[in-house]
């Protein structure tokens, strides 16, 4: 068999292209069968030299969720499934920036429907709840009159 690259050297190859959880990279370099021992040197070393780091990948990733129009428990739910700390997401929600109310209303008016009935609206609560908007973050929106 031929000399694959060392873990690390895979490492930085994938961080070259773009953020990734260290549970993200604990996964590939397992699927790319290295060692235990190895995948965990390349990690320590890529977080040594802050080539990874979850705090950076966290902020990055909820500013480019958000800016697709995904809303705070969707972003939670993904980032806990890439092996971040709740804390650590919890924080980076919290220091982020984001009007989460404008951002409902900004989705909402994309979707919002010509005809409002109740299926509509049974559909914009569906389609709002699924984007990660928590009801308060829309729920006054529902009850405006389209009919004008």
């Amino acid at each position: 068999m031929m000399q694959k690259y060392s873990a690390t050297q895979y490492l930085v190859y994938l961080l070259a292209r773009r953020d990734y959880s260290e549970q993200e990279l604990r996964q590939r370099l397992k699927r790319k069968e290295y060692s235990e021992q190895e995948a965990e040197e390349a990690l320590a070393k890529a977080q040594e030299h802050n080539w990874q780091s979850d705090v950076r990948f966290c902020a990055t990733y909820v500013r480019s969720r958000s800016q697709q129009g995904y809303g705070p428990r969707r972003i939670q739910q993904e980032l806990y499934h890439k092996g971040i700390a709740q804390w650590l997401i919890e924080q980076t929600l919290e220091e982020a920036e984001i009007d989460w109310y404008e951002l409902a209303e900004y989705q909402f008016n994309k979707k919002r429907p010509e005809v409002w009935d109740i299926k509509a609206k049974q559909k914009m609560w569906r389609f709002m709840l699924s984007r990660g908007f928590e009801n308060d973050h829309f729920r006054d929106l529902m009850d405006l009159d389209y009919d004008e």
